[in-house]
């Protein structure tokens, strides 16, 4: 009898051990990141619970996050509704570009090492031309100025200066508006497409001299 309480009493001052499959935070060399969340429309986000800096209303810059498993909370609309809520694996030394879609999924988009992209600023040129395609009439802003031809399927918007800038189309029939962060590169002609589920670019070419 006083051997089994002196068993039991050894086995509940034991230290716990993680349970098995557990991620432990990566500590592996390579340094924290910045995170780019983007939403198809005006959002809040948060990663690890913390808020970060508004770039555009769909779009929130973090930096020093760390790398792993990080949480990644985004609302919007209306009555600010949940949009997501998970975990996005964020890689070290990098920056991270994630997209949040309408059907509450998740998406990294693009891993830049952060030298690449400290050259990648840091570069000058001349400026380049846009071509937004949609799939019916559109009307195109850059950084909040109307641009281009309303009311057509194809608008061309010149002089536009390397560097990221925020592109809205609004579709004319209808009341849908979508919106994100492009990264311009200088002296080229590029080429977008909008739909109602999203803004990407498609292909880009030096321009013609």
């Amino acid at each position: 009898m006083r051997l089994t309480a002196v068993l039991v009493a050894l086995i509940a001052s034991s230290p716990a051990t993680p349970p098995a499959g557990a991620k432990t935070p990566d500590t592996k060399a390579g340094g924290n990141s910045t995170v780019i969340v983007r939403c198809m429309d005006d959002c809040a986000v948060r990663v690890d619970g913390k808020a970060g800096r508004r770039q555009a209303p769909n779009s929130w810059e973090f930096t020093d996050v760390a790398p792993g498993q990080r949480r990644v909370e985004a609302t919007g609309g209306f009555l600010n509704c949940p949009l997501y809520s998970g975990y996005a694996d964020i890689p070290a030394g990098m920056k991270v570009m994630v997209q949040v879609d309408n059907s509450k999924r998740l998406t990294i988009t693009e891993r830049t090492p952060l030298g690449q992209e400290k050259e990648a600023k840091a570069a000058t040129g001349g400026p380049s031309v846009l071509n937004v395609r949609c799939p019916k009439q559109c009307s195109v802003s850059v950084d909040g100025l109307r641009k281009g031809a309303a009311n057509t399927q194809l608008v061309v918007v010149r002089d536009v200066p390397p560097g990221e800038h925020t592109v809205e189309v609004k579709f004319v029939l209808g009341t849908k508006t979508v919106r994100a962060l492009l990264n311009i590169p200088a002296a080229s002609e590029v080429f977008a497409t909008a739909t109602e589920s999203g803004l990407t670019i498609t292909n880009s070419k030096p321009l013609a001299k």
